[in-house]
């Protein structure tokens, strides 16, 4: 199992003053989702380049934010890699593309 490098016994509140109310700037009650019009009260927030977007499940924030690979079009979900600012979900896809550089494995 894999452990933590923080132990967290409590939730992070961003602003500790407004915990606690019914409805405040952390909740704003409910929220679409910016994929399937799904409307959900506890939406994740994701905040990309200052712009906040919601999503009802890590899903659709996938389906919506994740880079595709520009060689099989998957959503690269993991670490992927790039060259020359172009992204590919593995090496082998690199290297069908012309990438010689770029391997899945040091020796």
């Amino acid at each position: 199992m894999i452990e933590r490098r923080e132990k967290k016994e409590s939730p992070r509140i961003l602003k500790p003053e407004l915990a606690g109310e019914k409805e405040n700037q952390l909740h704003t009650g409910l929220q679409t989702c910016e994929v399937c019009g799904n409307e959900y009260d506890k939406p994740l927030e994701i905040l990309v380049n200052g712009i906040s977007h919601y999503f009802d499940c890590f899903e659709c924030a996938i389906h919506e934010l994740a880079p595709k690979c520009s060689h099989c079009g998957c959503r690269i979900i993991g670490h992927g890699v790039e060259a020359s600012g172009v992204m590919y979900c593995c090496a082998h896809c690199a290297q069908h593309e012309g990438v010689a550089s770029i391997k899945d494995r040091a020796n």
